[in-house]
């Protein structure tokens, strides 16, 4: 089924209802970032998919960490039932994680919203309720320990940035909180429409919930080796070039075993799998974007022949490149995009 088939049955459709749990002191991106995707999914679609609501305990505008306020369009009390209601985090978790208000207040929504979306810490506050026990989610890396502590009925998958199972979906962090909504709309409308929210958001399109929450390039801004950092750069700049562990040994001013050593311990990984990563980041974003030959890709992505290629894909991924070209590729059209 195409998107544009997609697009005019859903037209005939009533919007989706998605309302947004409001609580002082609530983190604003964990609000505003999935709110954007819904908003612009309706502009890109060019009718209202999605009907977006803010409702706060008692009535009132909701206040969140950076002092802006956001206007709330109901209560608790007089919410029965929703398409899609979110659950946002921030520092607001750590006081009601343990209020017995809220959790009755989940749990009988629970059965009037067809998907339960949490943001951030707020799987948090959805596992208070006991509605996350035996289910697959994830949440912020800095509450992983509390997670695991509080809840081990949950089934965490702390290392995705956002994770499904059935109508109970979590994010790992803020802005994973934005790769999820863009995955619901996937499933929704179908996946052009998903990549034309994504382009106008300037944001990436993630198309796997079992991505590690954290790039390469951030864990080589967050060493606190300076000579793994220009390493790194360089390595970056120039994937395909031969990349061996006695040169990046030259590079980095230091023996190979202290090399490895010093990988081991900032990056969790060999030199040679650093390397490896980062030539299958760059192989994917060209199987993702273009119409390349694969054995050009191989070339430009350091891996020099087309076996090593599909090897290091199967490794790592467990798929071959021209399954993933055909599965997560901007002309691929794939998923099941009915509504659930």
């Amino acid at each position: 089924m195409s998107d544009v088939t997609i697009c005019l049955q859903n037209q005939t459709k009533r919007p989706q209802s998605v309302v947004i749990m409001g609580l002082a002191d609530v983190l604003l991106m964990d609000v505003a970032g999935p709110a954007q995707v819904f908003t612009s999914t309706n502009k890109i679609l060019g009718w209202q998919a999605y009907d977006i609501a803010i409702v706060s305990e008692d009535g009132a505008d909701v206040v969140t960490d950076t002092g802006l306020t956001l206007r709330a369009h109901g209560t608790f009390a007089t919410m029965t039932q929703a398409d899609v209601f979110i659950v946002p985090g921030g520092p607001v978790v750590d006081q009601r994680l343990d209020d017995p208000l809220l959790q009755r207040f989940l749990t009988r929504m629970d059965p009037h919203v067809r998907r339960f979306v949490s943001i951030c810490s707020g799987s948090l506050l959805t596992a208070s309720a006991g509605l996350l026990n035996g289910r697959k989610a994830t949440t912020h890396w800095e509450r992983v320990d509390l997670a695991r502590a509080r809840f081990p009925g949950v089934n965490w998958h702390l290392d995705e940035i956002f994770t499904h199972d059935g109508k109970f979906h979590c994010s790992a962090g803020v802005t994973a909180g934005i790769d999820l909504a863009l995955s619901l709309v996937e499933v929704d409308h179908g996946r052009r429409v998903a990549l034309g929210v994504a382009r106008e958001m300037v944001v990436f399109m993630q198309r796997q919930g079992g991505q590690s929450q954290y790039s390469e390039p951030l864990k080589a801004q967050a060493t606190s080796s300076k000579r793994l950092t220009e390493l790194y750069n360089l390595i970056e700049q120039d994937p395909s070039a031969a990349w061996s562990v006695s040169r990046m040994a030259e590079i980095a001013g230091a023996t190979e075993r202290t090399l490895h050593r010093d990988f081991t311990h900032e990056f969790g990984q060999t030199p040679s799998r650093f390397v490896e990563e980062r030539r299958l980041a760059v192989a994917r974003i060209y199987l993702e974007r273009s119409r390349k030959p694969i054995k050009e890709i191989a070339a430009l992505s350091g891996y020099m022949t087309e076996q090593k290629m599909r090897r290091s894909f199967m490794k790592l991924l467990g798929i071959l490149p021209t399954d993933y070209r055909n599965r997560f590729g901007e002309t691929a059209i794939g998923g099941d995009h009915s509504n659930r």
